[in-house]
């Protein structure tokens, strides 16, 4: 019986109740013996009302549990470093924080006959602390169409994402909670867009591809004049220790007299910006100083490739290199970058069964021009000591992890940084270059 039904039902009884009571009154015939039967069957009516609407409940809310899931990670801790570093005043710290929240909006939909989407879903990634900083903030917000048309290899997410470029970015947000370091490659390509992400795969998964357009800007929903940018990413595993990929990126005009350039991909903490943008520190280029650009950075192009090799006792190589070309409109800005990774990971297991739980990971990552007569800004933390004079940037860790449980890992790491300046910049710019050591120890827990 329905609840309206019920509800009828009761209504109808109560009234019912009302008119023999009154007759009561005035023919014998009506006992209370009948009006205390129909009070009890008022009673288990509204009890069995109140049943169905407890049990519809339940059911509309176990369908949410199943349609949705929440996850989250943090990683906290000490963490200290020596002067020039760019890890300043840290001691302790929560060093990462973020929510994750995924929707099953919908599954194998049709127009008629004709297949629509495998599944629909709902993306969200609140980005709540970020080396050490309350960031509080959107990471990925998008609505997720797999199956476009029936086809498995045709996917698209519309919304924001990590920019599909490289290897890098896929470390990140979710993945987090399994990141080897502490700290990221300097050489590492990510940061957020807004726009449409495509991709999809063939021959079981072995063939894959990644593209995007998106506003070209690194703030969120700022579209500061910019044209959109592109990417496309292909990879694939042509054996079961062999992943490869190729990427590239290109965007137009970035930037306006209102706002100040600010290409949307990031490598490390460095991302494009015109020369002398934001900061105070003379820019030097070719042994003398000169005067800041322009708001205004024509074009950019990126490109890198990537090599990933795993074997079960010899651990997993990543091998990463790129170039990252930013086209100023004046060739006294003009820059080329260049950045790399080698990564080794080594696994407990690879030595003995008791020692599957612990890890050790060793990295050599770098970012620059190399080029002595031209420099840029190579990570924002350094904008006030050396602004855009930064040469090369280089950064070797060693790493040491322990999973206590499936939840929780406990990391080590220790990174020694070089960093080398232009040619011609005064003495108490050059001081904040050099050597600089930095030393973390951390929990880090997810669900």
């Amino acid at each position: 019986m329905s609840a309206p039904r019920l509800a009828r039902g009761v209504c109808a009884l109560a009234l019912g109740l009302l008119v023999l009571a009154r007759a009561a009154g005035a023919e014998e015939g009506v006992t209370r013996e009948r009006i205390e039967a129909l009070e009890r069957r008022i009673a288990e009516l509204e009890a069995e009302r109140d049943e169905r609407r407890r049990r519809e409940e339940e059911a509309l809310l176990g369908d949410w549990t199943r349609r949705l899931r929440l996850s989250g990670s943090m990683r906290g801790g000490y963490y200290t470093s020596t002067d020039h570093s760019p890890f300043q005043d840290l001691r302790f710290h929560v060093w990462d924080a973020r929510l994750f929240l995924d929707a099953d909006l919908g599954r194998d939909l049709f127009f008629g006959e004709r297949p629509l989407l495998r599944n629909l879903g709902l993306t969200f990634e609140w980005n709540l602390v970020r080396l050490g900083r309350i960031e509080n903030d959107v990471g990925e917000l998008y609505v997720d169409f797999q199956g476009l048309g029936g086809r498995r290899w045709l996917n698209a997410q519309v919304g924001r994402f990590y920019i599909p470029f490289g290897e890098a970015y896929l470390r990140y947000g979710k993945n987090e909670r399994d990141e080897p370091f502490i700290t990221h490659p300097v050489g590492g390509v990510w940061w957020w867009d807004e726009g449409v992400r495509l991709y999809g795969s063939a021959l079981d998964g072995r063939l894959g591809w990644v593209a995007s357009v998106s506003d070209g800007e690194s703030e969120f929903e700022v579209d500061g004049d910019a044209d959109p940018q592109g990417t496309f990413k292909l990879y694939g595993r042509p054996t079961s220790w062999l992943y490869l990929s190729a990427s590239v990126l290109a965007s137009g005009r970035i930037g306006s007299a209102d706002e100040p350039a600010q290409g949307a991909p990031w490598i490390g903490e460095a991302w494009a910006r015109q020369f002398g943008d934001w900061s105070d520190v003379p820019g030097f280029v070719n042994g003398v100083p000169v005067p800041n650009a322009g708001p205004v950075i024509d074009s950019t192009w990126m490109t890198e490739v990537d090599a990933i090799l795993e074997h079960r006792r010899l651990g997993r190589l990543w091998l990463a290199w790129g170039l990252y070309d930013i086209d100023a409109g004046n060739p006294l800005y003009d820059r080329r970058l260049q950045f790399w990774i080698a990564e080794w990971l080594l696994q407990g297991r690879s030595f003995a069964p008791e020692l599957a739980s612990l890890h050790l990971a060793l990295r050599a990552s770098g970012l620059g021009s190399y080029d002595d007569d031209e420099g840029y800004l190579l990570d924002v933390r350094q904008v006030d000591t050396v602004g855009y004079n930064g040469e090369s940037l280089t950064v070797l860790s060693l790493a040491l992890g322990w999973r206590v449980s499936r939840h929780v890992t406990i990391r080590g790491e220790y990174s020694h940084s070089e960093l080398d300046l232009v040619r011609g910049v005064p003495r108490e710019i050059r001081r904040h270059g050099g050597g600089a050591d930095f030393f973390g120890l951390e929990v880090g827990a997810a669900f």
